[in-house]
């Protein structure tokens, strides 16, 4: 399975903070466990998260998800990530210099979108480099209501949304049954300090509860 199904299917994409590799290694076990494909390493600070993905992507749990790398705003971010062989890169907004790394180096590319002008910027960037789009990031969503998030769908029917920002257990139903969203992302949905105590018996219990929320919200959406 790719990046992009991976994403489409998940019930989120786990953004996390920089933090040891053991540590890091024992969530992504957990990910994996509860049947979870994907993680994001933000980039906050950039040399942390380098630091810890070289470390942890050494580890068997290297083939066990895919790993992405996040927070990369210039060409020089892109290639330092970019050496390290992660699966995707995700970027706050849309870089075509992140692209032009990306690309080249055969690695999926998420970039953040907001404005319908945002995605078409996206799309026409990567015909360019006969890139397909199929997943962005929908960021920020503060203030967003689903009838604005189905036009954008409506309009670009071929791409898959990850919203991230204000996006909390409350509100995850609301966004999973609005079309086109795929994994939402995010900090919150599994509390750092779980993960960097090494709690994984709460990690695991906390994947579980959101399977059963993205199950619920699909059941919604069919009837």
């Amino acid at each position: 399975m790719d990046v992009f199904d991976a994403l489409v299917q998940a019930p989120i994409l786990p953004t996390v903070m920089p933090m040891a590799a053991e540590r890091l290694c024992g969530f992504c076990e957990a990910l994996h466990q509860e049947g979870y494909s994907a993680l994001e390493v933000l980039g906050r600070p950039l040399d942390a998260a380098l630091t810890a993905v070289a470390q942890a992507m050494r580890q068997p749990q290297r083939a066990k998800v895919n790993w992405g790398i996040g927070t990369l705003r210039t060409r020089d971010d892109a290639r330092r990530a970019v050496a390290l062989g992660p699966d995707f890169v995700v970027s706050p907004a849309f870089s075509r210099n992140v692209l032009d790394v990306a690309a080249e180096a055969g690695i999926a590319y998420i970039p953040g979108v907001l404005t319908f002008q945002d995605v078409q910027d996206v799309i026409d960037a990567f015909d360019e480099r006969d890139v397909p789009v199929k997943v962005l990031k929908l960021c920020p969503v503060y203030g967003l209501t689903p009838e604005y998030v189905m036009s954008l769908r409506g309009c670009f029917p071929g791409i898959n949304f990850c919203p991230t920002g204000e996006i909390t257990l409350d509100n995850y139903i609301q966004w999973k049954q609005i079309p086109g969203i795929a994994a939402p992302m995010g900090s919150e949905f599994v509390p750092h300090e779980w993960i960097t105590s090494g709690d994984l018996q709460r990690v695991r219990a906390r994947l579980q509860l959101l399977r059963s929320m993205m199950e619920q919200a699909a059941a919604g959406l069919r009837a």
